[in-house]
């Protein structure tokens, strides 16, 4: 046998002594580097499609397989140029995660998810329902929600006015050790001289608190379509997976929650649970000028 034959020999036992999941990893990683359609030809199966990192697997009303931005899939779909298919999505956590990010920090989705909930009642109760259950489990969660409503003078009002006609509320707050050290920091400010006054309320912001940034529940980036988007939002809310993944997101950042008609009857479940009321009150004292708006209050300062 000449050396070329026995080459040729060596590489035939080689090949079948390598793990066939060797060669498929090899392909997933090249198929990264190269476009949708050229792996479409060589897998036909758009299961096996892959995409960069960051892209999302769109396959188009034609057939055609792409990798596009999550906001590039979301208009996209709304101009019927591509369709939602969430067992694709489903079955890629991470481009789920990537659409699920833009969708809640598109200010016009979140609008529709708000006509969603006042639309219909039982998806409204059974989210307010699953919210307090997060907030329970997650307290860090807390911080998040009672950050807008802190720091934002308005939301401040509406919160405060809201506190005062909840009993508990008012009682569990009165009754706490740290009711009469925020009575009484005031007092001590005011006896220490402008100087250090003006310091200590550079520094009375609660460090839980995220600050807020104000959703235009009413600006439109570019959708044409609302009844598409508005199915794709109550699709994946129905589907108990999707709104899990989204509410756990949609939660670390609640903004979208400030509107009146979900953030009045949310304060008042999370008021009736002794365990969020109790993580409530120690977030606000945290804060001295949210304790200042509250002792302006008759109610709370009799």
């Amino acid at each position: 046998m000449n050396k070329s034959n026995f080459l040729f020999a060596f590489f035939i036992i080689l090949s079948f002594s390598i793990p066939p999941i060797l060669f498929e990893q090899s392909f997933a990683q090249e198929n990264q580097t190269i476009s949708p359609r050229h792996q479409w030809k060589q897998l036909t199966d758009t299961e096996s499609l892959t995409c960069k990192e960051g892209l999302i697997f769109l396959q188009k009303i034609n057939g055609t397989p792409s990798c596009v931005s999550p906001t590039t899939y979301l208009k996209l779909v709304d101009r019927g140029y591509g369709k939602f298919d969430s067992p694709q999505l489903m079955n890629r956590p991470e481009m789920m995660t990537h659409l699920m990010v833009a969708m809640v920090d598109d200010s016009q989705l979140m609008n529709h998810w708000h006509n969603m909930m006042l639309n219909d009642q039982k998806i409204l109760q059974k989210t307010m329902d699953d919210t307090v259950l997060q907030l329970e489990e997650n307290q860090e969660y807390i911080s998040n929600f009672l950050g807008p409503m802190i720091t934002n003078s308005e939301l401040r009002k509406q919160m405060i006015e809201q506190m005062k006609n909840h009993t508990q509320m008012t009682r569990s707050l009165q009754g706490h050790s740290g009711w009469m050290d925020s009575v009484h920091q005031p007092m001590m400010k005011s006896n220490m001289g402008h100087e250090i006054n003006s310091e200590m309320h550079e520094n009375t912001g609660c460090p839980t608190c995220s600050e807020i940034k104000q959703h235009d529940l009413h600006a439109n980036n570019g959708f044409h379509q609302p009844k598409i988007m508005e199915d794709l939002m109550h699709h994946m809310w129905i589907n108990e997976k999707m709104r899990t993944q989204m509410y756990n997101l949609m939660l670390k950042s609640p903004n979208h929650m400030m509107e009146d008609q979900m953030m009045s009857p949310l304060l008042g479940l999370m008021m009736d649970n002794s365990e969020i009321r109790n993580k409530m009150i120690e977030i606000m004292l945290e804060n001295q000028d949210f304790m200042d708006s509250i002792r302006h209050e008759n109610n709370f300062s009799n």
